[in-house]
């Protein structure tokens, strides 16, 4: 079996963005292949559909490559693209560093929606005082979805310092080598 994931940015990163980086060198000490992607257009879709399709795609790359245990990535506005995919299409892992759920004064019921009706094992690494994705809007919805589990970076805003990065990394890593099976 060949394990893989596809590692999505952050808003107006690429795929050489350093959390990025970072997650498939650890994924790689576990023997899981990743693809790390940038999207196309420096500004969102409107309805987020062309980053979608992207993200689609170079799952479809992993799989025609031989890849059967899939997980998709991402980091902030690349974990909303990713939970919007898996909703529709569940991979056979979910993994989010910083979800920007609720940011102040945007509520964003579609992402709440998508992350409530992951079908697939999923894992969520937030900061304690993430302001773009409050932890107890993260915890009330792993609360409702028996598939979530969530780390809690503490102290940790949306923009997290590099130990805390470390963090994160580590935590995916590790839960991605004993989910993708």
């Amino acid at each position: 079996m060949t394990r893989a994931a596809v590692l999505a940015p952050g808003y107006g990163g690429t795929a050489d963005q350093p959390i990025l980086v970072a997650l498939a060198r650890a994924l790689e000490a576990h023997g899981i292949d990743s693809q790390r992607i940038t999207f196309s257009s420096r500004r969102p879709s409107r309805d987020r559909d062309a980053e979608i399709a992207e993200l689609r795609a170079a799952r479809d790359a992993l799989r025609r490559g031989g890849a059967t245990a899939i997980a998709l990535v991402g980091r902030s506005f690349g974990g909303r693209i990713c939970a919007f995919l898996a909703a529709e299409e569940p991979p056979d892992a979910l993994a989010i560093i910083g979800h920007p759920i609720s940011p102040p004064g945007r509520p964003r019921p579609r992402d709440l929606a998508a992350l409530e009706s992951v079908a697939c094992p999923t894992l969520i690494v937030q900061g304690e005082l993430d302001e773009l994705g409050p932890l107890a809007a993260i915890e009330r919805i792993a609360g409702r979805n028996p598939r979530i589990d969530v780390v809690r970076l503490p102290g940790a805003r949306h923009e997290l310092r590099a130990g805390e990065q470390r963090d994160a990394v580590r935590a995916v890593s590790r839960w991605l080598d004993t989910i993708l099976r």
